[in-house]
């Protein structure tokens, strides 16, 4: 029984080949010997030849042109000699053994059937011998043509073959005394790294490695082997088409023009009306692909360039696992196919070259710059300042209480050390959020990292800004960059000014600061539901910085500097209005210590009416938790975001992606823990508590993740185009839709602020009042 090995098959109606050199093809007849066999032009009409376990054979229908030479020799004279022929009608097949791997144990012709017809002979340079031979050699050729094929080469071929083994590989070449070597670039280390982690794509695992200092190693499994169908019916098939159409694009939008040029010149030559594989078992393909000259500027390897003119060499390219197949790819793909590769390569990189130029930056990637720290004439002066507004501040306090102490309910000052205490607490939170802020703004807060090695893209607050901006997303880059990079300044100097200067905690001003504090949180969320767009785990991924980490401490510490100024700050004292020696002054409807509301409790007896009122509205509060609860817990497990990839990276990630909030946050803890606090538990607790208790509105900050996924999000096309330049939509395009958990969300937060707006402004109660009014 025969072993399943691979099969092919092909039939065509128009095949022309060009520049075919078999250099190991050699031949002895009589006393003349014949070697460096090349074909300049082989035009086969209608044909086909089908490749399986046990049997081999190629058929010709219709008459065909070959144009072939060869260098003859004859005793003492030698010349190049050129065939032109036609081979009319004819059929090949032959019959095989093979063994467990598929390898040719045993040859034999099964049938050889060979019509020539010579055209047309030429000899260069003309030599006397041959020039007489020619009618000779014309009706040898034409009579015994067949006889020396079936009879003479092939059965001498056959038996070579099976004996026959692959070749070595070839050396890699020697590195240019000045160049570095390749593992040293982290550019090209990112390439290799991002290749390794590419998911199987069409069933084929790929993977790259730098063996020696000059040369990558670029390795194709296909571990289900291959069933493909290449062409039907004289057209490519659906799926190979779309992905050549795929990859055409993406040369033209990276403007290999010249490439895909040549690449279509030569595809044009091959007429198929039917092309199939089918290779049962896992096989590997792989290739060597060296540089010339790589200079970097840098250890890091970051910024390197390359010679503009042969720079890319190709060799050894193989075959493993797909038995006999490996000993004629292996033996002969270097000569016949790689040349013409390294061509288009060398062209396509020249075209990047003036004629002035001898070099050229490498065309993988452009990193860019990234900081961790801040300016040194960011953060000198900022913490020079700092001290100077503490001191102040406590200098303040101190006199401020001398002059005008706030008083306890039995009409006492308080301490001195409360006092200070006090301000010196709220100082110190407010300055360090502030130095925070400052740092987080000047530094990288994220950044778009390749194969693990090169950062692609980064996000800080200016650079976040501007790409927003120019990438159409104007309202929501104002948005970002008011509430992270102005808004918290504003809201820590009205927090200082409100308390230490006009000793009013409950100004109109910190109302208004303390419910639109949480809007900080829009850059954090924001980062999180594009970064779900642009990361492709292993190959870019998001990689969370210092910058972001205290970019999100300064935003709690900011609102905790809010809740105490407002809930905290002078309680139970005569700054808060409250009874003080033995007076009662104008009671606030703010005297909770966590912003009780101003439901007065009545000394009337409940009443049955009261009892069913309250009854009925703990029941609708009961409800609204239920159903609070059910908006913003469903985003944590069931997808809540769609992302789709486009262009040519869908090969990478051909299936969308449907993810959760878990999905989005679990690879940063911190970020979980945030949005896990603000978005999901601070909303129930508001749902079941707001507004007895309104410091939980400060902390609500599900409007915030609401606005971030509306006005960026739903833009992620824009944003990308933007980052990648116009015109790669062939290349990578990603588009994110929302899905109903997030709505819940929205719907969740537009009710969310008209309780905040009827807790501070009662519209809908007057409205109801006004309503009754006309009706009695």
């Amino acid at each position: 029984m025969s072993p399943v090995c691979p099969l092919f098959a092909i039939w065509w109606s128009s095949l022309l080949l060009t520049d075919l050199h078999f250099p190991g093809l050699s031949t002895s007849f009589l006393m003349v010997d014949v070697s460096n066999v090349t074909c300049s032009r082989v035009h086969l009409v209608e044909g086909g030849g089908t490749f399986n376990s046990s049997r081999w054979s190629v058929s010709i229908c219709q008459p065909s042109n070959i144009v072939c030479s060869a260098v003859v020799t004859m005793g003492a004279a030698t010349t190049t000699m050129t065939v032109d022929l036609s081979v009319l009608s004819s059929e090949l097949s032959v019959e095989g053994a093979l063994d467990d791997q598929c390898m040719s144990t045993q040859f034999s012709l099964e049938r050889c059937n060979l019509n020539v017809k010579v055209n047309k002979i030429g000899t260069a340079p003309k030599v006397t011998l041959f020039e007489v031979m020619k009618p000779v050699i014309k009706k040898f050729i034409e009579e015994q043509a067949e006889k020396l094929l079936c009879y003479g080469q092939l059965p001498t071929l056959g038996e070579k073959f099976v004996k026959s083994t692959v070749r070595p590989e070839k050396p890699s070449p020697a590195n240019d005394d000045c160049a570095m070597a390749l593992n040293s670039s982290a550019v090209l280390r990112g390439v290799s790294n991002a290749v390794n982690n590419i998911p199987l794509v069409r069933g084929a695992k790929l993977t790259a490695q730098i063996p020696t200092n000059t040369t990558f190693r670029f390795n194709a499994t296909l571990v289900d082997g291959m069933v493909v169908n290449v062409y039907d019916d004289g057209e490519l098939s659906p799926a190979v088409r779309s992905l050549l159409t795929m990859i055409k694009d993406a040369l033209k939008a990276l403007s290999y023009d010249s490439f895909l040029r040549n690449a279509t010149q030569m595809l044009s030559a091959f007429n198929m009306t039917t092309a199939m594989a089918n290779v049962p078992d896992a096989f590997s393909i792989y290739v060597d692909m060296s540089l010339r000259g790589l200079w970097c500027d840098e250890p890091q390897g970051l910024h390197c360039t390359i010679p503009c003119s042969d720079v890319v060499s190709l060799q050894n390219l193989r075959t493993v696992g797909l038995g006999d197949w490996d000993k004629v790819i292996n033996n002969n793909a270097d000569e016949l196919v790689l040349p013409r590769v390294v061509d288009f390569l060398n062209s396509a990189l020249a075209s990047n070259c003036s004629s002035a130029e001898d070099r050229q930056p490498l065309p993988l990637l452009t990193p860019v710059e990234t900081r961790d720290v801040p300016p040194m004439e960011a953060w000198i002066p900022a913490t020079v300042l700092s001290i100077i507004i503490f001191v102040c501040g406590i200098t303040w306090s101190v006199r401020c209480h001398r002059r005008n102490p706030a008083l306890l309910t039995d009409g006492s000052p308080i301490s001195l050390r409360r006092a200070l205490l006090e301000d010196g607490a709220l100082l110190t939170v407010s300055l360090v959020a502030a130095v925070l802020l400052l740092w987080s703004n000047t530094t990288t807060a994220a950044t778009l990292v390749f194969g693990g090695e090169v950062d692609l893209l980064s996000f800080c607050l200016k650079e976040t800004t501007s790409t927003l901006s120019h990438a159409g997303l104007g309202f929501f880059a104002v948005i970002v960059f008011f509430f992270s990079g102005v808004y918290p300044y504003i809201k820590l100097f009205c927090i200082l000014l409100c308390t230490l200067i006009l000793q009013k905690p409950r100004h109109v001003v910190m109302e208004i600061m303390e419910y639109s504090g949480k809007f900080s949180f829009i850059d954090t969320f924001a980062m999180v539901v594009m970064a779900g767009g642009l990361d492709i785990h292993g190959v870019a991924d998001v990689r969370v910085r210092i910058g972001f980490y205290l970019f999100l401490l300064a935003t709690v510490l900011t609102i905790i500097a809010g809740n105490y100024a407002i809930y905290a700050w002078r309680h139970n004292t005569s700054v808060r209005n409250v009874q003080c020696d033995g007076k009662v002054d104008r009671v606030a409807p703010d005297t909770e210590p966590l912003g009780g509301g101003d439901d007065e409790k009545s000394d009337e007896a409940a009443t049955p009416r009261n009892e069913k009122v309250n009854i009925l509205l703990f029941a609708l509060r009961g409800v609204g938790v239920v159903c609070a609860t059910l908006c913003v817990v469903f985003m944590w497990f069931i997808p809540c975001l769609h992302y789709t990839v486009g262009g040519i990276a869908s090969i990478i990630q051909p299936e969308p992606r449907d993810l959760t909030m878990f999905d989005l946050t679990s690879a940063t803890p911190v970020v979980m823990a945030a949005c896990l606090l603000t978005t999901t538990v601070v909303p129930i607790l508001f749902a079941a508590m707001y507004p007895k208790y309104t410091i939980t509105a400060s902390w609500c900050a599900a409007d915030a993740l609401a606005v971030a996924c509306l006005a960026g999000l739903l833009q992620l096309a824009n944003f990308v185009d933007f980052i990648l330049g116009g015109g790669m939509e062939a290349v990578y395009t990603a588009n994110a839709q929302l899905l109903w958990p997030m709505w819940l969300v929205i719907t969740f937060s537009i009710f969310q602020w008209i309780a905040i707006v009827e807790y501070l402004f009662s519209p809908l109660r007057r409205l109801w009042r006004r309503y009754r009014q006309r009706l009695l």
